[in-house]
């Protein structure tokens, strides 16, 4: 039968629906498996025959270069059955109820706590550093003087754990992302509680993101930002795909900026190699884009959401997992 849960990865591969520097994690959890597991597991396909582990990934995931494939060139391994393809707003659920025992997750995703997963460590740090900041236009920076300085006030600001917060607000809770966004700005002093969008005289922006969680809430930051503390009227154009139509949106004008990861931008913008340090990466991205597209990177807002794999913490303790690494050395040792 057709699975409502593999359906919406039957997209063209490549076409990002999640994604941030919140990369990715492998996640288990203690709880018992339940009728949403069963169903999974029918909709999906047998389980994986005992002793061997079964894994979903979202599309992205299957296509980067930073994503499945190069993870097992790095670690050296391969899972014994292709991985399933899942939306990534389901993976989470599958891999707590049993039904999936390792999927690929966010750093910064609430649903890594809220559904007691474990995060596996990338100990050859495979993944690249994929922290998030504002990709802008420099002709919209010329244009509108302003725009940078009311960016700026979120540079350092948002940690990890505040950023899986935000997104637990809304993932977990069932907020709206421009109410959380909204509390978050009060709550450092920002804005007031009863601050209003400005009169919009000084021109207009198209405020772009990806299609998930963490870059809506972080459009809704940077738009109510920008509209509450200037004169520019902020246009929101958010939940628009992947990483390749927000990136050829803004090129093209259609976008002023939105939120980027630097990992994305290295590994699937301009395919060169990882570098690990945050740094060194931030320079090449920033130096990079400015002079190939006239794309100007301004300050992180400080979290990191880099791709990890993920189990049920019960599981990983059961089979001594800690690192892909151990991972690694299972899959290979159940070789037949």
């Amino acid at each position: 039968m057709t699975s409502p849960y593999l359906a919406p990865c039957e997209q063209e591969k490549g076409q990002m629906t999640m994604e941030s520097n919140d990369r990715q994690n492998s996640s288990t959890t203690g709880k018992a498996a339940t009728g949403l597991a069963l169903f999974l597991l029918a909709a999906c396909g047998a389980p994986a025959p005992e002793g061997r582990l079964s894994a979903a990934f979202d599309a992205e995931f299957h296509s980067r270069p930073d994503g499945y494939a190069g993870l097992c060139k790095q670690y050296g391994f391969e899972f014994p059955e292709e991985p399933k393809q899942m939306d990534p707003g389901l993976m989470y659920k599958a891999a707590a109820d049993g039904a999936v025992d390792v999927i690929d997750a966010f750093a910064t995703d609430g649903r890594i706590a809220a559904y007691d997963l474990l995060v596996l460590e990338d100990d050859q740090q495979f993944f690249p550093p994929y922290y998030a900041a504002p990709l802008v236009r420099q002709e919209t920076l010329d244009r509108l003087p302003a725009l940078q300085g009311a960016l700026e006030r979120l540079s350092g600001l948002i940690d990890d754990a505040t950023m899986q917060r935000l997104n637990y607000e809304v993932d977990e809770k069932g907020r709206k992302a421009a109410d959380v966004a909204r509390g978050f700005l009060v709550s450092k002093g920002l804005i007031a509680p009863d601050t209003t969008p400005g009169s919009g005289d000084a021109g207009k922006i198209a405020v772009g993101g990806k299609q998930f969680t963490e870059q809506e809430i972080v459009g809704e930051l940077m738009a109510i930002l920008i509209e509450c503390t200037t004169d520019i009227e902020a246009n929101r154009k958010l939940n628009l795909g992947g990483t390749m139509i927000c990136f050829s949106a803004l090129k093209a004008g259609d976008l002023d900026l939105y939120c980027e990861y630097t990992g994305t931008g290295l590994v699937n913008i301009l395919k060169e190699d990882v570098i690990s340090d945050p740094e060194a990466a931030y320079r090449k991205v920033k130096r990079a884009f400015k002079d190939e597209f006239g794309l100007v990177w301004l300050d992180p807002f400080g979290f990191n959401n880099t791709y990890t794999l993920a189990m049920r913490k019960k599981h990983a303790r059961e089979l001594g997992l800690k690192t892909i690494s151990d991972l690694a050395a299972l899959l290979t040792s159940n070789k037949p």
